[in-house]
């Protein structure tokens, strides 16, 4: 979720009424990548035509956390912009997400797709997803901090004491608390929250699910912050955004009318009114050499993505995608036949045997995982013991 953080650096902007030619100097700072396949190629590598002047638009949000070496893609979203409505839809895809990698010699957890550069992440969610990708925004987690502390911090309500012993979080107290930089990293990175219920510590069952849903908390709270600590205040404004833009890398081809549009399709963030979603996968645990992943679910992933597509797009229809979204792009996957996890539910539907993933328009990628029987996560509400923003 972090890498929203610069659509909430352009809202931040936008909100406070700066100049065209002030957000022309501050995204000419930001680093900028090549992306060839952006706007001109198809989810698989196929060929399709750009998006229409003023029609929706989907742009690839990574966060990059390169702690313990090497560049990976801890948090992926998409987010889908329609100008002509005013609408933004949020699809997360969880960093364990498992599936073929572009440039790679067999199938892994996708956040691996970043290993070899930007080009090899969109070409990925793209072939993997059926998703046509228009531009790519990329955050480095170790710019939160420096972003948050600019801010003054950013408060969050938590039920219970919280905690994660491998990032570091500690929240000793319930309540509504402010964090600090440093804090704040620790709980977006957060794989294993536990809070203390009774004198007993206990963990979030959910996994990346959990995770995912405590970003997004994180987000709305930042957003909130923007939103009460930076307008009217034009110092502390510049300091946040010439902050921001040191960790952050961009397309070539994103510029100031895309960040605005991406703002004003964003003013929603500071409450729960923007859509989200999150792809449900099937939970395999110890598989072999990759440890935990989430297999994809074809029939299910369809359907959450036409649901993100039609959230924004009027014209849309439940198990229908436009151009720029996505079409149908798996094969049967194998279905659940454990029990089920918390927030999820099994599958009576018969495993498949086939070894192949069908891409955007029928392009058969090869070399797709097949997962044995598991439990379905479909999705995951807020539960009691998540932060809030306060």
């Amino acid at each position: 979720m972090l890498a929203t953080m610069t659509v909430v650096v352009a809202l931040a902007l936008v909100a406070a009424g700066a100049s065209y030619g002030y957000l022309r100097y501050q995204l000419g700072r930001v680093h900028r990548v090549s992306i060839p396949t952006l706007q001109t190629s198809g989810a698989g590598g196929g060929s399709a035509p750009s998006t229409p002047a003023g029609g929706p638009f989907n742009v690839l949000l990574v966060g990059e956390d390169s702690q313990g070496g090497g560049q990976r893609a801890d948090t992926m979203i998409v987010a889908r912009v329609d100008p002509r409505t005013g609408r933004a839809a949020l699809l997360s895809v969880p960093y364990d997400y498992f599936g073929p990698i572009v440039g790679a010699s067999g199938p892994n957890k996708i956040s691996d797709a970043l290993v070899n550069g930007p080009a090899d992440m969109v070409a990925t969610v793209e072939q993997d997803l059926g998703i046509h990708i228009q531009h790519y925004v990329q955050i480095n987690f170790q710019g939160v901090a420096s972003m948050v502390n600019a801010l003054g911090g950013v408060r969050l309500h938590f039920p219970y004491p919280s905690r994660d012993t491998m990032s570091g979080l500690s929240v000793p107290h319930a309540g509504c608390v402010r964090l600090d930089g440093k804090q704040s990293l620790a709980l977006v990175r957060s794989r294993f929250f536990s809070y203390d219920k009774g004198g007993v510590w206990q963990y979030d069952p959910s996994g990346a699910f959990g995770r995912i849903k405590r970003q997004q908390a994180f987000l709305r709270a930042a957003v909130r912050r923007v939103q009460g600590s930076l307008l009217g205040n034009p110092l502390r404004l510049n300091r946040f955004v010439s902050t921001a833009v040191k960790d952050v890398t961009v397309d070539k081809g994103l510029g100031v009318g895309t960040l605005l549009q991406l703002a004003r399709a964003f003013r929603g963030l500071g409450s729960s009114s923007l859509a989200t979603f999150t792809l449900p996968t099937q939970i395999v645990n110890n598989d072999g050499q990759y440890g935990d992943v989430l297999y994809p679910v074809a029939h299910l992933d369809d359907a959450t993505i036409a649901k993100w597509d039609a959230a924004v797009t009027a014209s849309s229809t439940t198990g229908t995608a436009t151009a720029a979204g996505a079409s149908a792009h798996h094969t049967a996957a194998p279905s659940a036949g454990g029990s089920a996890a918390s927030g999820s539910a099994p599958s009576g539907t018969p495993a498949s045997t086939s070894t192949t993933t069908t891409g955007s328009k029928g392009v058969v990628v090869p070399g797709a995982p097949q997962a044995p029987l598991g439990s379905i996560v479909q999705d995951r509400t807020a539960a009691s013991y998540d932060p809030t923003p306060c």
